[in-house]
């Protein structure tokens, strides 16, 4: 059983009850329109649904019984469940019956499937071309669906490379995604670079034979995103006529639909016989997406002859999609039109971000897009509407039509509220102890920002709006607020540190930089160098960063707050003790940080200053001064603060009680860093705690205890690639040489 032998059952017990569409939705509660895809296939018909049809046309448990034998999510139409393949399967979208297309998807089952040659390290990459509204990605989705059991997998990414609102999709966002997936990896562990991301992207996919989706791709998304991998095929959507593709490849244009196939579309999405909608069909100049909607709008009015016959006597707009649309956009109110108009300026449209942008209440909001939804003009994805690609340009079109400046602009300042007020709160949660946002002004007066229980759910909600970012900034700034613009990347700093985001995080930061030197804005100039300085710092860009925290200290000193001056000086330590300036500096700089962080209560800050700070004093060997600072660093460790921090300071302390002979402490100091490195995943921290918790032992003459520390240290330092795992095997040997 599946959904459209249920839809058809549906449709025979209507017609044997002499009911028609209108007449049976109106029995069960639903509109039209949803009976008519129900009947299609296109919908699932729910239990509680089915129980109601049981009772209305007197089946005696017919449709009950039918959807007690339609396939689970995840399960094979036998009922098999899948296993993991199951959930990367899921990728695909979800596709329809199409009209004709019968030789393009026999060329590509025939590209897809052709034996590869000895030697070939490329998989075989299918482009299929043509302009937008073509049915490119109908076909290729059809293909992979087809294709998926002989493979190991399918991975799908939608590239928005033609999308004007929220911009193309940077590769190396898709990569994680995938990456994730294929490895098993949690995001946050995954490499920044994107030369990294594509180094594990191509081996992780090696030896295996996935089928790879890359979906409405500009030339220059598509390289990073072509696995090595001789088995597995890539299937490409572009307009682009000549992308830049790599490797083995196909170019396979997709052709406008013939009339009789045209009419055959809209008869299929309309319900109606092929001689009633033939005068449409030339309406839709080939393109399925137009022939889609307009067979959609005649199903979800329950045209009759007279409607089809008006419709096909209207002249042919330039834009066919666009004529579909406004078919649909006519027979809105006039709040349900302006609800979808200034949506269309989201990046996600949820109940929230909807109710933000329109200064209605969540249930207004959610009518409203309900409304719009029945008419085809959005789809309802769970809590979310998505807009077609060409439906969302209609909108906005028509908001600069209808809407004026002040409301398109009101409409933006609301959005954009909502965004930063999501991202600083995301990064409350996602670093608690850190408080590193800039303060804010509470958000617009209506506009209900998401505010999130869980670090997964920040998490989740910051990696899918981080590749929008830019699109807000950018907003920001040619709206001139820029105030606006610099708070929403310093809002988003813990993410750019958790995830490591580095190479988009640095050009907006540097373009948001230039903006706030221009408004002669210091704390916005000081917050941006904050961030460009630490980032250097990663990268051990030692120089740049030194000379971007010394600016960003001098503004922060000049404007006083003690909080962003200790922030700064702490950033700055590090970055100069890294780069090796003389133990003096270094230590100067700390002492700003640790004087004024503790002056305000104290803060993560504080502790990773004193804990540097301790490390200096450690290496000149003043012992007791080493000890009191990182002893201290230990007390100011917030509960669930960053786990790295965690792990150096209580190992330094370790290390420092070593030297001071005082080994009991040492061995419960190193053991304490040791096994919560483990918890943490932080491996580079265990082997460190490992190794002085191995120097203990042996100091303590437990050399059997000495070699179980290190040789673990060593096992996870060859696994991780740690420089250490010489040294540390000079020690197991000449521990083993000595006993």
């Amino acid at each position: 059983m599946d959904d459209h032998r249920v839809g058809a059952l549906v449709k025979e017990w209507r017609r044997k009850r002499d009911l028609s569409v209108r007449e049976l939705a109106k029995q069960i509660s639903i509109s039209h329109g949803q009976l008519s895809r129900l009947e299609a296939g296109h919908r699932r018909l729910r239990r509680e649904l089915a129980e109601i049809l049981d009772r209305e046309l007197e089946t005696s448990g017919h449709f009950v019984d039918a959807v007690s034998r339609l396939p689970v999510n995840g399960d094979d139409p036998a009922g098999n469940a899948h296993g993991r393949a199951a959930a990367v399967v899921a990728q695909v979208p979800p596709v329809e019956e199409l009209v004709d297309r019968v030789a393009l998807l026999e060329t590509i089952t025939r590209e897809a499937t052709s034996p590869t040659s000895p030697g070939t390290s490329s998989p075989m990459t299918l482009v299929l071309t043509g302009p937008g509204g073509i049915g490119k990605t109908a076909v290729a989705a059809t293909a992979a669906a087809q294709l998926r059991q002989r493979f190991d997998g399918v991975l799908w990414a939608d590239m928005r490379g033609w999308d004007t609102n929220t911009g193309p999709r940077i590769p190396a966002t898709v990569l994680r995604s995938w990456c994730a997936l294929t490895t098993q990896t949690p995001v946050t562990e995954l490499p920044s670079d994107l030369d990294e991301l594509v180094g594990l992207w191509r081996s992780s996919l090696l030896d295996k034979r996935y089928i790879i989706g890359v979906d409405n791709a500009r030339s220059d998304q598509i390289s990073a995103l072509i696995p090595a991998s001789p088995g597995s095929v890539v299937l490409i959507t572009s307009r682009d006529r000549v992308p830049d593709v790599p490797g083995r490849v196909r170019w396979v244009s997709v052709p406008p639909l013939n009339i009789d196939d045209a009419t055959a579309l809209i008869a299929a999405r309309a319900h109606q016989p092929h001689h009633r909608v033939a005068g449409l069909a030339a309406r839709g100049a080939g393109l399925p997406l137009a022939l889609r909607a307009l067979g959609d709008y005649i199903a979800a009015h329950d045209a009759d002859e007279e409607m089809i016959a008006e419709m096909s006597a209207d002249t042919v707009p330039p834009d066919a999609v666009r004529g579909a649309a406004r078919a649909s956009y006519e027979h809105l109110t006039d709040e349900q039109a302006r609800a979808w108009r200034l949506c269309a300026y989201l990046p996600d449209v949820t109940p929230e971000s909807a109710a933000a942008i329109t200064g209605l209440d969540t249930p207004q909001v959610r009518e409203l897009l309900n409304a719009v939804a029945d008419v085809s003009l959005l789809t309802k994805h769970g809590r979310e509407w998505k807009y077609h690609e060409l439906h969302r340009a209609f909108a906005l079109e028509e908001s600069h039509r209808v809407d004026s400046r002040a409301v398109r602009d009101n409409a933006a300042e609301r959005t954009l509220g909502y965004m930063l007020h999501g991202w600083a709160n995301a990064g409350v949660m996602l670093a608690p102890d850190r408080a590193a946002g800039p303060p804010l002004e509470p958000p617009p007066a209506g506009v209900r920002p998401p505010h999130f229980d869980s670090y997964e759910a920040a998490l989740a909600w910051s990696e899918s709006r981080w590749e929008y970012l830019p699109a807000a900034v950018r907003t920001a700034i040619d709206k001139g607020w820029n105030r606006l613009a610099w708070q929403l990347v310093a809002s988003a700093f813990s993410y750019i540190i958790l995830v490591k985001s580095y190479d988009q995080a640095y050009r907006l930061t540097q373009q948001v930089l230039e903006v706030t030197e221009r408004s002669d804005s210091v704390e916005g100039h000081a917050w941006m160098l904050n961030i460009l300085g630490y980032i250097d710092t990663e990268r051990h860009h030692l120089d740049d960063a030194v000379e971007h925290l010394e600016q960003a200290l001098q503004l922060r000193r000049r404007r006083g707050d003690l909080r962003d001056i200790g922030w700064a000086a702490q950033g700055l330590g590090r970055a100069q003790l890294l780069r090796g300036d003389s133990p003096d500096t270094v230590t100067a700089t700390l002492t700003e940080a640790i004087d004024a962080l503790d002056s305000i209560g104290g803060t993560s800050a504080s502790a990773s200053a004193r804990s540097l700070r301790g490390t200096l004093n450690l290496a000149a060997r003043d012992l007791d001064t080493a000890a009191a600072d990182l002893t201290r660093a230990v007390e100011q460790l917030p509960v669930g603060g960053d786990p790295l921090l965690h792990c150096y300071a209580y190992t330094r302390l370790a290390e420092t009680r070593l030297h001071q002979h005082e080994l009991a402490d040492a061995a419960e100091l190193a053991q304490h860093a040791a096994d919560y490195a483990h918890e943490h995943t932080a491996q580079f921290s265990e082997v460190d705690a490992l190794d002085i918790l191995g120097q203990t032992r042996k100091a303590q003459h437990h050399p059997d205890d000495a070699a179980q520390a290190w040789r673990r240290a060593l096992q996870i330092a060859d696994n991780i690639g740690d420089p250490e795992a010489d040294r540390i095997q000079d020690q197991l040997d000449s521990l083993d040489l000595a006993d």
